[in-house]
């Protein structure tokens, strides 16, 4: 049994988040014990908590800069709040610290040497972009995890290559609902058609435009949102004045609970637009353990699940997709779901960013 420590966004609506806990929650099921230090502050508009209490292991010691990649002040990057004294007074044997350059990482690197003399410290980079922050080049690790071997590429030139490590975003575990208790838990009907959009909700009128469509063949159709931005929240209320359909619903429920939603659909609709950058879809990863067929934009965000997921490039091709969904229940995607969620299991990744963090697999390293 080891003892780890992750520095991370947690119990937030952010990917970062999704990664941390996914991580976390197979650490505690392989029978490690886990702390996590994560942040008090949120130095931007959109990231928000969960409607949930931290556990018992979490303690908020610093403030996370979510843009802080695009940072190149010095001062404002060593301004951010950071109490080190939890992580200098605990005892872990791995500290992971998720997307550092959303860290305080002038006053990580400072401790980085004390850390290590006492367990060793691994990096997973969500970052899709070569970071303008000063320190990013600047920090020592043991070991640094990337998604994929887009993002190696992306980082060789200036990480050593023997701690360059290729890790996938872990897939939550399988967890398939009764769809009768889920929809008598949530007041929906039960002999309706159910499509299901959560968080971002990025375009809604696109995806209500591709439902209205479907209103005639089903006229008991529902298109179930779940939003915690109360501004998208009220605006998605102004849009059901013109969409029967559309169930507005206004929460940020953990994982547990958010899988309740994803029980009681037949169908998921994940809208996102194109990205410059490296991007990988946590809302996929995250989903994916409810074998419900999950309908994305064709966009580079969901690049890396080939039939896992089914993608559309209009509002007609979604409309099309949901028809043959709703009508034919979506067998075949679920199971390529299936198979890819096997190989990418939370407690696989979990233990081989295990094993590369505590320097248990020999270099050059296995991708």
């Amino acid at each position: 049994m080891a003892k780890i420590a992750l520095m991370t966004s947690w119990n937030a609506c952010c990917g970062v988040s999704v990664h941390a806990e996914l991580i976390g929650e197979a650490l505690l099921r392989l029978g490690h014990e886990i702390k996590v230090f994560a942040p008090r502050q949120y130095e931007d508009d959109g990231t928000r908590l969960y409607f949930s209490p931290d556990e018992g292991f979490v303690t908020r010691n610093f403030s996370f800069l979510r843009y802080g990649d695009r940072c190149t002040d010095k001062g404002l990057i060593d301004a951010l709040y950071f109490d080190p004294e939890p992580i200098l007074d605990e005892d872990f044997d791995l500290l992971i610290v998720e997307k550092p350059t959303s860290t305080p990482l002038g006053g990580l690197k400072k401790i980085l040497p004390e850390i290590k003399e006492k367990a060793r410290v691994i990096a997973v980079l969500h970052e899709g972009w070569m970071p303008e922050n000063p320190y990013f080049a600047r920090v020592e690790w043991d070991a640094v995890a990337v998604f994929d071997e887009r993002y190696k590429d992306l980082f060789s030139p200036v990480l050593p290559e023997e701690t360059l490590h290729v890790i996938p975003f872990p897939c939550h575990p399988l967890d398939r609902r009764d769809k009768f208790e889920a929809r008598e838990k949530l007041g929906i009907p039960q002999f309706c058609e159910v499509v299901f959009s959560f968080s971002g909700l990025h375009q809604p009128e696109a995806v209500l435009t591709s439902l209205e469509g479907l209103e005639k063949d089903y006229p008991e159709l529902v298109y179930l949102c779940l939003t915690g931005d109360p501004e998208m929240y009220w605006y998605l209320q102004g849009l059901g004045r013109k969409y029967e359909f559309l169930d507005v619903r206004f929460g940020r429920p953990p994982t547990r609970e958010l899988y309740g939603y994803l029980g009681a659909a037949d169908a998921v609709v994940i809208n996102k637009g194109d990205h410059i950058h490296l991007v990988i879809s946590s809302s996929v990863h995250l989903c994916l353990g409810a074998l419900v067929p999950i309908l994305c934009s064709d966009v580079n965000y969901f690049d890396a699940f080939g039939g896992a997921v089914m993608r559309y490039r209009d509002s007609a091709e979604l409309e099309e997709q949901l028809y043959a969904t709703l009508s034919e229940g979506g067998a075949e995607v679920s199971e390529k779901a299936r198979r890819f969620l096997e190989l990418r299991s939370a407690d696989l990744v979990a233990e081989r960013l295990l094993d590369i963090g505590l320097g248990n697999e020999p270099t050059p390293n296995r991708n």
